[in-house]
């Protein structure tokens, strides 16, 4: 059992409980971690605020 001051930490994609020694903290398996990777790769996730201005943008680009 654990003890109240060891904080539990919960992987972001299955919610399985995860270890802060973990080789993949915070998630609990390499799988969880490459699915988080490809979230963010296909613009799942994304930043809140304005698109930033790229200087050297072509005419007509986005």
């Amino acid at each position: 059992m654990e003890s109240a001051s060891t904080p539990s930490f919960r992987c972001p994609n299955c919610k399985k409980a995860v270890s802060r020694d973990s080789e993949n903290f915070p998630f609990c398996c390499d799988r969880c971690r490459i699915i988080d990777l490809g979230r963010w790769a296909t613009g799942d996730y994304r930043i809140a605020g304005d698109p930033a201005l790229i200087p050297d943008e072509p005419e007509g680009y986005g």
